[in-house]
């Protein structure tokens, strides 16, 4: 009886470890709808702001963290349904869609040494960003500000950013 007990149970760990009753990954037609229903075409233009008051070690600083959010803000427009394209002028906008403008207001890059060697929030970044949505017409849907602070630098500050952004195309389209 105990090796029955025990073939039963070594049979049901198996079939345990081996996933049954998982949950189907999406299929294409389940990802094309969802494009659908949330909102289909949208276009990114992401511009630097003014840089004038900037010395070149934080110019270089915010390029970095504005290729690494224009990478990250496509990325999360896909998983939120939509169909983006990153633009790098306003003359390739077609008229398809929205187009999202989002502009560098403030961007103080911190200090990474300081950031790696002191920590306790020394040396952090902060990023403030202008936003406007227009619509296929060129008219204004909406428009927005936000900024946050990181002590780990930037990119987490682009990511916080991003993510409150696809939050509130969501609630708007």
């Amino acid at each position: 009886m105990s090796k029955k007990l025990l073939v039963g149970l070594l049979i049901g760990f198996i079939a345990l470890l081996s996933g049954c009753g998982g949950t189907k990954a999406p299929t294409a037609s389940h990802e094309s709808s969802a494009a659908a229903v949330t909102g289909g075409h949208i276009s990114v233009l992401s511009l630097r702001g003014d840089t004038g008051n900037m010395t070149q070690d934080q110019i270089i600083e915010l390029k970095r963290v504005g290729t690494w959010m224009d990478r990250d803000i496509i990325k999360q427009l896909k998983r939120a349904g939509y169909t983006p394209k990153l633009l790098s002028s306003r003359k390739e906008f077609n008229g398809s869609g929205y187009l999202l403008i989002i502009d560098v207001d403030k961007f103080r890059p911190g200090n990474r040494a300081a950031r790696a060697f002191v920590g306790f929030g020394a040396g952090g970044s902060s990023l403030d960003l202008d936003y406007q949505l227009l619509d296929s017409h060129n008219k204004l849907v909406t428009q927005w500000k936000d900024g946050v602070g990181s002590s780990k630098g930037g990119t987490y500050c682009a990511q916080t950013l991003n993510r409150n952004t696809i939050k509130r195309l969501k609630g708007q389209l």
